[in-house]
């Protein structure tokens, strides 16, 4: 009986997926993520908005969620398997990392936390298929990093990347039905969430990577920052020359009072 666990993996995935690294970096700096550039709450909007340092950081973050939901759905099997000895471990650990990743996609598609606005889920297939398919992960990924070098585009390095590796993965692991239908799902998923990109690609409208374009929107943020910071400073410094103006005046209506 493995519907429990299996429904268990998915609602944990989704939850783990729902937690929106872009959007909890954007509030930080008292902003929206989802009201800046592309409006995806994802790490090449957070690279462009507030510099590379932080498109590096909400990448890695999204990366672990898809491995911690895989991690987390082999535990689950782990622990199953110790319940009902006629298991498998090795088989219903990847059939229950399946689930949980497939939750974490999901959830970080449609976060429940975030009015169901999220990203497009690239990062948390890259961590998520680093542990089912780690070779064939790397292999696809090398050829997407050319592709974004060449064309200076994430978008065919994502939708390429993610075709190359649903289809390393179904190859390499012919007869695994859990991993081939988690393939081809995330597959759909991301292409699906690519569809404006594709669009746009084909009407030659999409955005390049500009290193001075991050660059400098990440030093416009920085001086926003700073510019805010000094203005509640001198608004604290003002607070203060008033309160002590005024209560030099209370004082001297108290000592002429007193003379009076």
């Amino acid at each position: 009986m493995v519907v429990i666990p299996a429904i268990i993996c998915l609602i944990a995935g989704y939850l783990i997926g729902s937690i929106m690294t872009a959007v909890k970096i954007a509030k930080s700096k008292s902003m929206d993520i989802r009201d800046c550039g592309s409006g995806n709450a994802g790490s090449t909007n957070v690279l462009r908005t507030f510099g590379w340092k932080w498109g590096i950081i909400c990448l890695v973050c999204d990366c672990a969620k898809g491995a911690l939901a895989v991690g987390l759905g082999h535990l689950i099997g782990f622990i199953w398997m110790k319940l009902d000895y006629a298991l498998e471990l090795e088989s219903i650990s990847n059939l229950f990392g399946c689930f949980a990743m497939l939750g974490a996609i999901f959830g970080h598609l449609l976060p429940v936390f975030y009015n169901f606005r999220g990203g497009k889920c690239v990062a948390v297939a890259l961590g998520g298929l680093l542990v089912l398919a780690p070779l064939e992960l790397l292999a696809a990924v090398a050829i997407a990093v050319i592709l974004i070098l060449i064309t200076r585009m994430v978008s065919v390095g994502s939708v390429v990347g993610t075709l190359l590796a649903a289809s390393f993965v179904i190859i390499a692991n012919w007869g695994d039905i859990p991993l081939m239908v988690l393939s081809i799902i995330i597959a759909t998923v991301i292409v699906a969430a690519h569809l404006p990109n594709i669009q746009r690609i084909m009407e030659g409208r999409e955005r390049r990577l500009d290193r001075i374009e991050w660059e400098r929107n990440a030093a416009q943020m920085e001086n926003k920052e700073d510019t805010f910071s000094s203005a509640e400073a001198s608004s604290e410094v003002q607070s203060v020359d008033e309160a002590g103006t005024l209560s030099k005046v209370g004082n001297a209506n108290e000592a002429a009072a007193s003379q009076s």
